[in-house]
């Protein structure tokens, strides 16, 4: 299931006229391990012939007055923030989650590596896995909540 959803003008130039118009792409595709969630965006330029900005710019979005109080934005967001790509995370929800908590850097596999070497959880061990996973040694799938799957459904009907 795809969707893409029109949420009218903005002014992402700043020039005090709202001529860009801001759409939204959601898609759930059934994969063999679940449902995978992808949203991206694009903003148009003033004639419609090419976008100005695309693809994971959400945040930045976000920023702008109107879509920030847009109740579907909001919902979209949320949804984009925690489940975007649930089916390639490069480690466990332990692994991320410490990550994130200790990381002041972007984008550098080599240090996230050292960095969970040293608080002992670069390699460690997923339940129904035989072997320990090792940090980015393959993509993993992260189930998407039953309550969250049906919002996503609601937003793609």
């Amino acid at each position: 299931m795809k969707k893409t959803i029109s949420f009218g003008k903005i002014d992402w130039y700043g020039c005090g006229r709202k001529i860009n118009e801001v759409e939204v792409d959601v898609e759930l595709k059934d994969s063999g391990k679940g449902p995978e969630l992808s949203v991206c965006a694009d903003v148009w330029n003033a004639r419609r012939t090419d976008i100005v900005a695309g693809g994971q710019i959400l945040d930045e979005l976000d920023k702008f007055k109107y879509l920030g109080g847009n109740e579907l934005f909001q919902k979209i967001h949320r949804l984009w923030k925690a489940y975007h790509l649930n089916d390639m995370h490069a480690g466990t929800p332990e692994q991320e989650k410490w990550l994130e908590e200790h990381r002041t850097w972007r984008g550098d596999y080599k240090k996230d590596c050292e960095c969970l070497e040293k608080a002992g959880l670069l390699t460690v061990r997923i339940k129904g896995r035989s072997k320990p996973y090792k940090y980015g040694s393959e993509w993993l799938y992260w189930p998407i909540p039953e309550e969250d799957l049906a919002e996503i459904k609601e937003i793609l009907a």
